[in-house]
């Protein structure tokens, strides 16, 4: 072994030697690079979590972002390895101790090195308790929080109400933008917070906040689809259900039988069981123009897709389009919420019906239209249709390169959105259209292994 020099600065500035062979590097590297894909980070994001790590620690100085992100650079690519004082700010950055983040100690390192050393190696030390200490003390900051808050405000007002709709509108331009992943900590605690709040409201206030607890259940029911717990989805979905009928509010308890109809073809749930919950959305909004009837229209236009209904499916799209028609413009033109029912969301579900009953055509119409309109956040949507596409190549007969599209294609989501259920299942869903006998085609197998292996692995 040689000795390296080490990307890291000491409280002075300087760069400190650390002991490390060739393969030591390349895996502390490969692991880095994981861990920070895996929070949906690029590398300025991973320079800022280290400054805000190192501040954290108390040091006084450390390099500028750019600087940082070229240390980044060369400890991901294996060229150096993190000294002391940077390995300790990896592993609080990352919430995780640090001989689980680094494994063992590297090579010629050791306790006597002097004072220096010691003095990093307490910092060290100090980031590694804050670290295990800090997750359990988190929760129980957030309790004690959620407990004064009820303190000061034992009534609940109109206030209240507000503060909590603008929280639930927050929410809904998060959910299916944000890592579900990210998101779920904090929908829980809100949830868990609002819960108490309902309990001292009366009245028309007891009322608004009931619509908004329906809401926010929703909401956790798609974040739970997203992570690819159907089970626990649909337990949500039974909340947000009784809280929307508790509201008396018909549109929303419309709305969310029709987003629990859409989300459920993605949870392995029966296709008549799917239908049943569309017609309920349906039913239950009086067929008037608004987004629940318009998700029910387009939940069973998709299940009947996969059904094998295909005329069945093209009726219902086409009520679909006049609902469509009439919705009002707050919702039609609602392109950036889970509550709104946008043109994109109409040449998706176009897309998913003509994908599946094999009009390759007009899904193709429907697909080149639906990605015109996404936004730039509009990961996990624009990806859902590019998986029509690969359906569409595998139906039209090339099923290597279908196959080969569907993996591109989620190999290309940020690191925050590749576990995605409802994008997985709908690669699956594609790929189940390649005929039986190209079953053993090595595209097709390498597409199905992808979609199997574990967090971290792909």
């Amino acid at each position: 072994m040689g000795c390296i020099e080490n990307a890291s600065h000491g409280v002075h500035g300087r760069e400190v030697g650390t002991m490390a062979t060739a393969d030591e590097r390349q895996a502390c590297g490969e692991r880095l690079r994981t861990e920070r894909k895996r929070r949906g980070w690029f590398k300025p994001d991973m320079a800022r979590a280290l400054a805000e790590a190192l501040e954290a620690m108390g040091e006084r100085q450390w390099p500028d972002l750019p600087t940082l992100k070229n240390y980044i650079l060369r400890w991901e690519g294996g060229k150096v390895y993190p000294g002391p004082l940077y390995r300790a700010a990896y592993a609080r950055a990352f919430g995780m101790p640090e001989d689980a983040l680094f494994g063992m100690a590297v090579s010629g390192a050791s306790w006597e090195d002097g004072t220096e050393e010691d003095d990093m190696r307490r910092r060290t030390l100090l980031g590694l308790l804050a670290t295990a200490t800090a997750a359990p003390w988190a929760q129980r900051a957030e309790h004690v929080r959620a407990e004064v808050t009820g303190a000061i405000r034992p009534t609940t007002t109109d206030r209240d109400a507000d503060t909590w709709e603008r929280v639930a509108f927050d929410y809904a331009h998060e959910v299916g933008v944000l890592p579900a992943g990210q998101l779920l900590p904090d929908l829980l605690a809100d949830f868990s917070e609002i819960s108490g709040i309902v309990a001292g409201a009366h009245g028309p206030v007891r009322t608004r906040l009931i619509h908004i607890v329906a809401r926010l259940a929703a909401l956790t029911a798609i974040t739970l689809s997203d992570l690819g717990d159907p089970g626990g989805a649909r337990r949500w979905w039974r909340t947000a259900e009784r809280a929307a009928d508790e509201s008396g509010d018909h549109l929303t308890a419309s709305m969310v039988r029709g987003r629990q109809a859409v989300f459920s073809l993605y949870a392995d749930r029966p296709l008549p069981s799917v239908l049943g919950l569309a017609e309920q959305a349906i039913e239950i909004g009086h067929g008037w123009p608004c987004a629940g009837v318009a998700s029910g229209h387009a939940a069973k236009a998709q299940a009947l897709a996969l059904l094998g209904r295909h005329a069945e499916a093209a009726d219902t799209l086409e009520d679909l389009n006049g609902i469509f028609e009439r919705l009002p413009e707050r919702t039609s033109g609602d392109g950036s919420s889970q509550w709104g029912w946008s043109l994109q969301r109409l040449h998706h579900v176009t897309s998913h019906v003509y994908t599946f009953a094999g009009d390759l055509e007009r899904a193709g119409n429907a697909q080149d239209r639906a990605l015109a309109l996404y936004t730039g956040r509009g990961y996990l949507g624009r990806a859902q249709v590019e998986l029509h596409r690969a359906g569409c190549l595998i139906a039209a007969g090339d099923v290597d390169e279908g196959a080969r599209h569907a993996v591109r294609v989620l190999e290309s989501l940020p690191a925050g959105h590749r576990d995605n259920g409802v994008a997985r299942r709908t690669a699956v869903m594609s790929l189940n259209l390649a005929p039986r006998t190209d079953a053993r085609r090595p595209a097709l197998r390498d597409a199905y292994e992808l979609l199997a292996l574990p967090s971290g692995e792909r």
